[in-house]
């Protein structure tokens, strides 16, 4: 399966010369695609794992083993290597630095790892300067389709409402639209995916909890109550689309609100959840603090609207920052809301500049209220991804009905 950070992680323009830093959630495929690229490459032989411990035992026993790979394999091209999970070495800032400071000209590195790894790219680090880092989401529709024709490359066309529309008004998706329903009943982690049996994604499910409650945060935090965390990963679900009150958790769970608090951090740092902080400029009496939560693996909520939101709020995020890791600006998702609880879901900020606002809809065509108001207050175009809807229609006050299968396969 092709995945869409493959089509420019590898850009000459942008990472010659640096590392490449791959992250993203545990079993969301970086492994797979990092050895499928090094099989591409010619090679399967420069893939280390700092799991296996006698990769380790060899690097303890020569700290040259890798220079020695890369001088014997050396011949005019950069040699491909991988390091996956070395973050869980203590030192392996320090490794990566010595040994990328003395061979950067002979080889390409890779270096994938989970949550955890991201959480250590600290200003002030040593590897400052040396590494571009990209992210690695849950499958997007156009991956699990396998068509990549579609999608948009310029996030400035989204500020263009009625250019946007054209685009997508005569695509015919009827693969797609098929791929969309098995997006969101298996969510988007390859495995559960490409299996498509619900008896298999029930067991994958507990498992995945359980590896990122027991092993993961433990290993990251050094959290005792397990237990209390496992019992907020469970809470955490119905707490989606709606901003996120840590107020109110902690009166539910009978936890300190700075608990609480620590333990979403923690979890979103091990991208099992996301938050995204509302936007409040020139919106008269609007929400500032409260984010809204969401969980990459959408399939976890019970709830179809929320469950449908979720995945919109993935392919989303998924998209700005396949914009921003291109250079193209600093794209970011937020929402929006204010005190008279008018909402949208969804505005999409570039450069700290708004440029449209998205709404997620299960079956509604009706333009939605809080849409033509921030529409009309920003003047910026609005979007209404309508599930069940079968053309892209368009409304007085710039604002616009596309089908999620449509939008989805631009978004990539």
């Amino acid at each position: 399966m092709e995945r869409m950070v493959g089509t420019y992680i590898f850009d000459p323009r942008m990472t010659a010369g640096k590392m490449i830093f791959l992250t993203g959630p545990r079993q969301v495929g970086k492994t797979t695609f990092a050895q499928m690229w090094l099989k591409s490459s010619g090679t399967k032989e420069t893939y280390f794992n700092w799991d296996d411990p006698s990769v380790l035992l060899e690097y303890k026993r020569n700290p040259l083993w890798f220079k020695n790979i890369v001088e014997e394999r050396f011949n005019k091209d950069p040699v491909p290597m991988v390091f996956d999970e070395i973050h869980k070495n203590k030192h392996w800032r320090n490794i990566l630095k010595g040994f990328f400071d003395t061979n950067k000209e002979r080889m390409q590195l890779l270096v994938t790892g989970s949550g955890r790894f991201d959480t250590y790219q600290r200003p002030g680090d040593s590897l400052l300067g040396r590494y571009f880092s990209y992210r690695m989401f849950p499958l997007g529709l156009p991956e699990a389709v396998g068509d990549f024709s579609r999608i948009l490359n310029d996030g400035e066309v989204f500020a263009n409402g009625g250019k946007l529309a054209k685009i997508v008004r005569d695509a015919k998706l009827k693969q797609a639209a098929e791929g969309l329903v098995l997006l969101r009943k298996f969510g988007g982690f390859p495995e559960p995916f490409l299996r498509g049996e619900e008896e298999f994604h029930r067991r994958w499910q507990k498992d995945y909890k359980t590896l990122i409650a027991r092993e993961e945060v433990r290993d990251l935090s050094q959290i005792q109550d397990i237990r209390g965390v496992e019992v907020l990963i469970e809470v955490l679900p119905t707490k989606v689309g709606s901003p996120l009150s840590i107020k109110s958790l902690s009166d539910d769970l009978a936890y300190n609100q700075r608990t609480i608090a620590r333990w979403i951090d923690i979890l979103s740092a091990l991208y099992l959840v996301f938050t995204l902080r509302p936007w409040h400029r020139k919106i008269t009496r609007a929400i500032k603090k409260e984010p809204k939560l969401y969980f990459y693996d959408w399939s976890l909520l019970t709830d179809e609207g929320n469950r449908f939101e979720n995945l919109i709020a993935v392919s989303l995020i998924r998209m700005a920052a396949r914009l921003t890791e291109k250079g193209l600006g600093d794209y970011e998702i937020r929402y929006i809301r204010d005190r008279e609880k008018r909402e949208v879901d969804f505005v999409m900020v570039k450069d700290d500049s708004p440029i449209c606002l998205i709404e997620a809809k299960e079956g509604s065509r009706e333009i939605s209220k809080n849409g033509r108001y921030y529409s009309d207050k920003l003047g910026i175009p609005f979007y209404q991804i309508v599930n069940r809807a079968e053309s892209v229609e368009e409304y007085p006050g710039n604002c616009f009905v596309i089908p999620a299968v449509n939008f989805l396969m631009l978004a990539g």
